[in-house]
């Protein structure tokens, strides 16, 4: 009987928190390949504890999200936080580079069909710049705006938008857009 209101429980609590504690651990992780494992032993923790004892509603929230940022931090090492580099390096004019970009492309001529999803999905999340995933998963996942993904990751929405201008871009030139696809 103590299991299945543990259950209940554990359902209710989940229900409520893990659209945000995903945003939590998504912007937090250095790759997002490591969100899925990371969700999981942050709501597997959550089971053993409400088996050891009862939990209360009152800042459940706040509490996974310490789960979630002491699995984060668990999970990386310091080697891997230090390799973390800025993308807006200046050019010899002292102009930051994602300035000098064009966009004279039109992001709906790049039409994704179902099947070739998990391949453009496999290779946006093996970019060396996390954001890159993180961005296309808020966005197009999530549906977040370009402020409020830029409010999230604390950037600017200009190099939001340049991450989705330019990777989709690389997209269309790495897939293409022929009648074939």
């Amino acid at each position: 009987m103590a299991s299945q209101l543990n259950l209940s429980q554990f359902d209710d609590i989940y229900e409520k928190t893990y659209a945000d504690i995903l945003k939590y651990v998504i912007i937090q992780c250095h790759n997002i390949d490591d969100t899925k494992d990371i969700m999981q032993e942050t709501y597997l923790e959550l089971w053993n504890l409400l088996q050891k004892k009862k939990l209360f509603d009152t800042n459940i929230k706040s509490y996974l999200i310490g789960i979630a940022n002491h699995k984060i931090k668990k999970h990386y090492t310091l080697l891997q936080k230090m390799k973390t580099i800025s993308l807006f390096e200046k050019n010899h004019q002292e102009i930051e580079w994602i300035d000098t970009l064009s966009d004279d492309f039109d992001i709906d001529d790049i039409i994704v069909k179902q099947d070739d999803w998990d391949h453009i999905w496999e290779y946006i999340k093996k970019k060396k710049n996390q954001d890159i995933p993180k961005v296309f998963y808020f966005y197009y996942v999530s549906e977040l705006t370009i402020k409020e993904i830029a409010e999230l990751l604390h950037v600017t929405e200009s190099y939001i938008k340049h991450l989705i201008y330019r990777t989709l871009k690389e997209l269309q030139d790495h897939f293409g857009k022929g009648e074939g696809r």
